[in-house]
């Protein structure tokens, strides 16, 4: 198979098992449902996948992707470090309405301890992270904080963004968890301490 031909059949695969996945959720699509629906034989599923969760764990790793790169597209309509603090929350809450993101939390959930997935999941996980140190930079560079300290505050805003993810997605509508991250936001730009 050329490197081409391989790479679309890969894509095709991934496109159709995400289609699936939300269809179904993650635990009720089997391998044969993915041959089936995907049209791609089992053998070529397993020649670019070693298992259904390695495919799941792909399709995230592409879907982290997308997001990152569509950040990218966008972070230039946000001037000066505090504008991106407040973009880069909002464009992970326009993530909320992508349905990936609940089948993710199935898997997560249901997933059993194993090395090479947690693993994979963690330098998914880690992906954000480049885009907040980027950002801190910019505040460093613009005299905002410490150039030292950029790598663990950008590790301690990524927490920040984390933790409202998970008590917003199941307990606020998207404007109440919009409101919610700005406001996270502003406690992280000024703290909590009245001045």
């Amino acid at each position: 198979m050329t490197s081409e031909k391989a790479k679309r059949t890969r894509d095709l695969i991934l496109d159709k098992a995400k289609e699936l996945f939300i269809q179904r959720g993650y635990t009720a699509t089997s391998m044969d449902e993915l041959v089936k629906y995907t049209g791609a034989s089992k053998g070529s599923i397993y020649y670019h996948f070693q298992s259904k969760e390695d495919l799941f764990v792909k399709l995230l790793a592409k879907q982290n992707q997308e997001w990152m790169e569509a950040w990218d597209d966008k972070k230039t309509d946000f001037h000066g470090f505090e504008e991106k603090l407040y973009g880069i929350a909002d464009h992970m809450v326009d993530d909320f309405q992508n349905p990936l993101t609940k089948i993710a939390e199935e898997f997560h959930i249901n997933q059993p301890e194993n090395a090479a997935i947690v693993g994979e999941m963690l330098l998914i996980l880690q992906g954000p992270r480049t885009l907040y140190r980027e950002i801190m930079s910019e505040g460093a560079r613009e005299g905002h904080i410490p150039e030292q300290d950029i790598e663990e505050i950008a590790i301690i805003f990524g927490a920040l963004l984390d933790g409202m993810s998970v008590a917003s997605y199941y307990e606020r509508s998207g404007e109440e968890s919009r409101e919610m991250y700005r406001r996270g936001v502003t406690y992280f730009l000024n703290g909590v301490l009245p001045r």
